[in-house]
């Protein structure tokens, strides 16, 4: 196992990929810059070093490579989010000698490209949703496959991985031209291409883990509750699937797909393949994640793995570890994305330093909360809204969620304005109670 690794990383994900080291008996080192000094996830490492004045030094590639190097590590972990997804970083990393925990960069740099993802999908056989077959570079190569597909479509960007943050969607020519002009310049995403628009739709993520040899899934999770394109609420399993009457072959169906997908791509390490659910119960796919989510732990919950050390111990040159191949998923796991929300006076970014943080206790394996937050901590704009997430497990969904209500109404962290009250308006829900739900359940409660 690694003796010392550099965490390219910040808040929540920082301290979680700390506690595994520290478990494992793995020095760590992590980064900060000089407007989060004395932040948690420092103190959460056994050394840290500064990378810069501001949240940029975060995604500073240069500056974390000098600093993996000169605090001697052996590899780096780059959590999710931020520089996670970015190949450049990966090979950054491995061209000082230093191991990138995550997949190869040759493997990540081909992941990065989304038609090319789909063509693996269509080669294995898994059912796509109508799109462009190359890339769009000027507004004008869309026409065609807007006379094909026809209204509404879903704009992305050819370069990036799983779902981009923000989806444009376009319900007629002026509003193409609208999306493609938020995408410019498009030469920058290697163009653009369209697919065609579910509407409330179900989004199913499946986790895998592979070795190099063998992709093995060791769950699936729903997370189809979201304000935009940020998921806010996600459960294991995916309830969209227990309800259907034929939920076993689809599970199955959605299963093998991903694992051929992964083996396929031949990205070591954890995946996610998503995909969505539409209203006749059909199931497309829709991307792919070579990395760890911040979702992760309704996995580890239903599990019983702590995916952060299988990635380390798959990093190391370790073949599938046992542990895995004997999982089973059990029970139920759910969990809430709590965020910072703008000022509702002025309709700003909120930036406050945190007065006063109360956290509820946490019984190992019945709740998780992963923050970066306490008292006396900087919440700024230019770091990342994520104020904490919280995880329930339960031998069922019903007491999982109850536990997560309860859980959110014990939390307090002022003066920040949070999303605490939706996400309790949203599991109080009959609907959401009921599972019978999409991605356009927050604008219609």
């Amino acid at each position: 196992m690694f003796e010392r690794i550099l965490i390219a990383n910040r808040g929540e994900v920082a301290t979680r990929v700390a506690r595994t080291c520290r478990r494992l008996g793995i020095e760590t080192v992590g980064v900060s810059v000089a407007s989060e000094e004395g932040a948690l996830h420092v103190e959460a490492c056994d050394e840290h070093v500064t990378v810069g004045e501001d949240a940029s030094g975060y995604r500073d590639v240069q500056a974390l490579v000098r600093a993996a190097k000169d605090a001697g590590v052996h590899a780096v972990h780059p959590g999710y989010g931020l520089l996670a997804d970015e190949p450049e970083f990966a090979q950054a990393v491995e061209s000082e000698g230093l191991v990138f925990v995550g997949p190869a960069a040759e493997r990540f740099e081909a992941a990065r490209d989304r038609l090319a993802v789909r063509a693996v999908a269509r080669e294995c056989g898994v059912r796509l949703l109508d799109g462009s077959e190359r890339p769009i570079l000027e507004p004008n190569e869309a026409l065609p496959d807007v006379d094909r597909l026809g209204y509404a479509v879903v704009v992305k960007p050819v370069r990036g991985v799983g779902e981009p943050p923000e989806l444009p969607i376009a319900a007629d020519v002026a509003g193409l031209n609208e999306a493609l002009q938020a995408l410019e310049p498009l030469a920058e995403h290697r163009g653009a291409y369209l697919e065609r628009y579910v509407d409330r739709a179900r989004h199913i993520e499946v986790q895998v883990i592979f070795d190099g040899e063998q992709a093995l899934v060791l769950c699936d999770r729903e997370v189809s509750v979201r304000r935009g394109h940020q998921r806010l609420l996600c459960e294991s399993p995916a309830p969209a699937l227990n309800q259907l009457h034929h939920r076993d072959a689809v599970r199955g169906a959605i299963w093998d797909a991903a694992a051929e997908i992964t083996t396929r791509l031949g990205c070591r390490g954890l995946a996610s393949c998503h995909f969505v659910l539409d209203a006749d119960d059909v199931f497309y796919f829709v991307g792919f994640t070579p990395s760890l989510q911040l979702e992760h732990p309704t996995a580890e919950m239903c599990t019983g793995l702590d995916l952060v050390e299988m990635q380390l111990r798959l990093a190391v040159g370790e073949s599938m570890p046992a542990e895995v191949t004997r999982a089973e998923a059990t029970g139920a796991s759910l969990q809430a994305r709590i965020e910072a929300s703008s000022d509702p006076e002025t309709g700003r970014p909120f930036e406050s330093r945190v007065e006063s943080a109360r956290w509820p206790p946490a019984p190992q394996g019945k709740v998780r909360i992963e923050t970066g937050i306490r008292q006396g901590t900087r919440v700024s704009p230019e770091h990342a809204a994520t104020v904490a997430t919280v995880t329930t497990y339960a031998p069922n969904r019903h007491d999982a969620l109850l536990m997560l209500d309860r859980i959110l109404a014990e939390i307090h962290v002022a003066p920040l304005v949070t999303n605490i009250r939706l996400l309790r308006k949203a599991l109080n829900h009959e609907s959401l109670r009921a599972g019978q739900y999409d991605d356009g359940f927050l604008d219609r409660i």
